[in-house]
């Protein structure tokens, strides 16, 4: 009874009420005993259960110890794959992760992705639930769907339009990072700071104005809070075997967490007299009042607050979403992406011949800057769009993008494979990014070839069974042509106003613990 009261307790985890039963629960020594006893009990009851079903496909032999896979997958994951693939099929079970799941890659994935009964956001939510890491309130409130609605129709439309003061705060930004850089240049140790930066200024330009984005608390947490709220949660190898202690772990950390309180307290000392001054013009019809024109002003008129939740933490909880979905993987790929240039420095000069030969053909002057960029001008950089798109497929991303069946039936793929309620099939990124068939590639598969996909109709946002980076179907990811076009404007402004080159080797992880490269590089400003 105990274990299938907790059981109830982990799967409720966003109820107030369950908050109250579980904060009561682990305010004591014996209820804190007892919830990690029973997480035990029900990840080996979880684990016996699955043994004895029939699954449609090959299963991975588990280890006899841990009784799960993780061990082998976390000490080489490119290998993991390469000898699973090859003796079991692109569709086999594994325990991995504290759970059975079905690894699917080939052309299966699109029956994963176009399934509405599979759910990426509750597959992800096992371990990456940003509502109880950030303390931002409820799912039911403020689904996924409710923001990618927004996204959809707020932001992506509007790209052309936020293309100039993009580019205006990743100049201001930029002479943050390196002030004036002499005729000799600068040195700078590591690109994602670098790079965060500059994507945390524009992106606050355009989801809460100009104005807010000087506010450097606000813009200090659209940079850091991923980092300083996320990295509280690992990497712990351990919390892998025992999976129902990680919501309890995330909840913790958003009720206790000094950066949670932190980010929150800055997000609303910024956003609060900004919010009364818009909804006070709005309410009293002001004709002195400027709209202002971001995704903020967007939200306050569209949007729909819950009667029991008050504006401004609505707003808040937003923005911390949109942190989380957005901000860090944009810093992150465009970090990917600048040291891929790195790596390879005489593309750096490739790239700048093309960005002339564009503004020629737009009737601008080779001596003009990056302020005279477009989304127009920016489209037609197709080698630097080629070069991203290859930077995000030789990511060191493995087994990922969990889905979970959320229906209550079993769901069978094409091959036979059968994946029961609740539990979670997860992408084969890696087979599928290094699949000769798929690629319609015969050689090189493994090698970064920046201009794989010039004049190939695929562009860096074009999603399929190819390109599962972004996901598939309608639930791909809705911000992609932001993140895009913010990566490609960074990488073309540095490279319009600096020769940039690398100072020592670059060293790309091949762990799925962290996908940021390092090493040092200069910048030097051209003539």
């Amino acid at each position: 009874m105990f274990t299938q009261y907790i059981h109830q307790l982990i799967n409720n985890f966003d109820q107030k009420k369950t908050m109250d039963q579980l904060h009561s629960l682990v305010s004591t020594k014996e209820g804190a005993i007892g919830l990690a006893t029973a997480a035990v009990l029900l990840s080996g009851a979880a684990f016996y259960k699955s043994t004895k079903v029939n699954r449609g496909c090959p299963v991975v032999p588990a280890g006899l110890f841990t009784l799960s896979s993780t061990a082998e997958y976390r000490q080489d994951p490119a290998s993991f794959i390469k000898k699973w693939q090859k003796e079991l099929g692109p569709v086999y079970g594994a325990h991995l992760f504290g759970q059975y799941i079905t690894v699917v890659s080939g052309s299966q994935v699109r029956e994963v992705f176009l399934n509405e009964d599979f759910s990426f956001i509750d597959g992800i939510n096992r371990d990456f639930d940003t509502y109880l890491l950030a303390n931002a309130g409820s799912f039911h409130d403020l689904p996924t769907s409710t923001i990618a609605d927004g996204i959809k129709k707020n932001l992506s439309p509007k790209l052309q339009f936020y293309t100039g003061r993009v580019i205006e705060h990743l100049k201001s930004a930029l002479h943050e990072q390196c002030g004036v850089v002499p005729n000799e240049g600068k040195e700078f140790d590591h690109v994602y700071p670098f790079v965060q930066h500059m994507v945390a200024k524009a992106s606050a330009s355009v989801f809460v104005g100009v104005e807010l984005a000087k506010n450097e608390a606000l813009v200090d947490s659209f940079k850091n809070m991923v980092l300083e709220v996320g990295g509280a949660l690992g990497p712990k190898p351990y919390m892998e075997y025992f999976p129902n202690l990680m919501k309890l772990h995330m909840w913790y950390i958003g009720k206790t967490s000094k950066n949670v309180k932190r980010h929150q307290d800055q997000l609303r000392s910024a956003l609060k007299p900004e919010i009364d001054a818009r909804l006070k013009a709005m309410k009293e019809h002001d004709e002195q009042w400027v709209r202002p024109n971001d995704f903020l002003q967007d939200l306050l008129e569209t949007d729909k607050c819950p009667d029991h939740i008050d504006i401004y933490s609505r707003v808040i909880n937003w923005m911390t979403q949109i942190i989380f979905a957005a901000l860090h993987t944009t810093s992150e790929n465009g970090t990917l992406a600048l040291y891929r240039l790195l790596d390879n420095p005489e593309l750096f000069e490739d790239l700048y011949e093309e960005q002339n030969r564009v503004l020629e053909e737009a009737g601008y002057d080779r001596s003009v800057g990056p302020e005279v960029f477009t989304r127009e001008i920016l489209n037609k950089f197709v080698k630097m769009d080629s070069l991203i798109r290859e930077t995000s497929r030789l990511r060191n991303e493995f087994i990922s993008l969990p889905h979970m069946n959320t229906g209550n039936k079993t769901i069978t793929l094409s091959g036979g494979a059968m994946i029961r309620p609740g539990e979670n099939v997860f992408i084969n990124f890696y087979a599928n990014h290094h699949d000769e068939k798929l690629q319609k590639v015969t050689e090189n598969i493994n090698t970064f070839e920046p201009f794989r996909f010039v004049n190939q109709d695929k562009n860096s946002t074009k999603v399929g069974e190819d390109y599962v980076f972004f996901g598939m179907g309608k639930h791909a990811c809705p911000g992609r042509w932001f993140a895009v076009q913010e990566i490609k404007t960074i990488l073309s402004m540095l490279i319009r106003d600096y020769k940039i080159s690398p100072l020592g080797p670059i060293v790309f992880p091949t762990s799925d613990y962290t996908r940021i490269p390092t090493g040092r590089f200069k910048i030097v400003p051209r003539k």
